[in-house]
């Protein structure tokens, strides 16, 4: 049988911003398309999943040729494979509420964009600072299970949604990465690069993870490609990822696969921290 991924999309298309407001949001093209694009070429089955089974919104700036190698081609191939994981289940998602059962998930992938803060780390970030709990319920399935789990962007905040095992959260000491924290400040303060009209209620995701135990690891400058694996976890830093982040996550997948997955976990380098 091929292997069976769960994507988790976020259904956001707002962002709070602090002192009210707020502006749009959505999943990131290519942090979607280009892992599940390298998913399907290696013959894996994809299922998506979004809060409340909502057809997920695409952020218009990820939409930029900046992200494409300033490609017309690629961007349209890019829009032609998100048309088609439309077709393939993305345009009706189970309501991640739902998932009772996720035993049949080789393993998890989570693309990114601002969105993921809004109902994937919180439950609803426009009401409330609650943690999704069944966001963080699956999120400790994979992780009992050494099943690859892969986050891009933003997206690996919402891993503190995940529960404590011990008195200690299920990442600490992990390494990964994460949107850089420089970037999210131009992108709300210099007028060039500015793309919101006020602050973010977000947190930083850099600091919000290393805060819980992480060990965060991200490029000097922006716009370089960082990914990094610690056991299960695959992680990616921004768009420029996105397909060193495909490959990675796929490879990782087929690891497992040759291993059984029999309760043991993805192996990491060398020099990563082990359980």
């Amino acid at each position: 049988m091929p292997s069976h991924v769960l994507v988790v999309v976020s259904a956001a298309d707002r962002l709070p911003l602090q002192g009210g407001g707020d502006a749009p949001t959505g999943v990131y093209l290519g942090e979607l398309v280009a892992p599940a694009a390298a998913l399907r070429a290696a013959g894996v089955r994809l299922s998506f999943a979004t809060p409340g089974g909502r057809v997920p919104t695409l952020d218009g700036t990820s939409c930029s040729l900046a992200y494409f190698g300033f490609s017309r081609a690629a961007r349209d191939a890019a829009f032609a494979t998100f048309a088609r994981l439309l077709d393939a289940g993305l345009g009706t998602p189970v309501p991640l509420e739902k998932l009772h059962t996720v035993d049949q998930y080789d393993g998890l992938l989570v693309p990114g964009g601002h969105a993921p803060l809004v109902d994937l780390l919180y439950r609803d970030a426009h009401t409330g600072a609650a943690l999704n709990g069944d966001f963080g319920a699956l999120l400790a399935h994979f992780h009992a299970a050494g099943k690859p789990t892969g986050l891009i962007c933003h997206a690996p905040a919402a891993l503190a949604a995940a529960p404590e095992e011990d008195g200690r959260w299920l990442y600490a000491g992990y390494r990964m990465t994460c949107f850089k924290t420089v970037v999210d400040t131009m992108l709300q303060t210099i007028p060039l690069a500015r793309r919101f009209p006020g602050r973010l209620f977000e947190p930083d995701p850099a600091r919000l993870l290393r805060e819980l135990g992480a060990e965060v690891e991200q490029t000097l400058l922006p716009m370089g490609s960082k990914v990094v694996v610690d056991r299960e976890l695959v992680t990616g830093q921004d768009p420029y990822s996105a397909r060193e982040f495909g490959a990675v996550f796929t490879r990782q997948l087929r690891a497992a696969e040759r291993a059984g997955l029999d309760g043991v976990r993805t192996e990491a380098p060398a020099s990563a921290p082990r359980r």
